[in-house]
């Protein structure tokens, strides 16, 4: 009898064993793992965020949640270490969206906004960290959105 050889999954991907910080960068090449350090480092600089890994489902499976501590409904950020390139997500409602200055924000940020899923009155927005120009976007757009959350307190 011949039995199939088992299948890997990348630590990521595991539900039922928790992944540590290393083990989820692990698959990376060496700047897809700096990035995703420098995600993390600059999203928990904020003023009251707290990182948080979680078992999303599918298809985000093992994700780094950042909550704003006193802010309740939606995550801040969501730092999804997808097999090829990591994720960095985030639900803005209309009103925040409605609040951004649309004409100075780059075309990366902006098609991003546009082509967000809508799901009742929040778009989620997901972009793909693949350099520091596009992660640095990403940034500044979570520290709007968390500029937002801190002053509606």
């Amino acid at each position: 009898m011949v039995y199939a050889k088992p299948l890997s999954r990348i630590p990521w991907e595991d539900q039922f064993n928790t992944p540590s910080l290393t083990d989820l960068r692990s698959h990376y090449t060496r700047q897809l793992g700096q990035l995703v350090e420098t995600a993390r480092a600059r999203v928990q600089a904020f003023a009251g965020v707290a990182e948080d890994l979680q078992w999303m489902g599918l298809p985000w499976r093992w994700t780094l949640v950042y909550q704003v501590q006193g802010c309740e409904g939606h995550a801040l950020a969501y730092l999804i270490p997808h097999r090829e390139k990591p994720i960095l997500a985030l639900p803005l409602s209309d009103e925040q969206i409605a609040t951004l200055p649309m004409s100075r924000l780059r075309k990366f940020i902006r098609e991003g906004l546009e082509h967000g899923r809508r799901v009742g009155d929040t778009r989620w927005v997901a972009y793909e960290v693949t350099n520091k120009t596009h992660l640095e976007l990403v940034i500044d757009l979570v520290k709007r959105k968390h500029k937002a959350l801190t002053n509606a307190r």
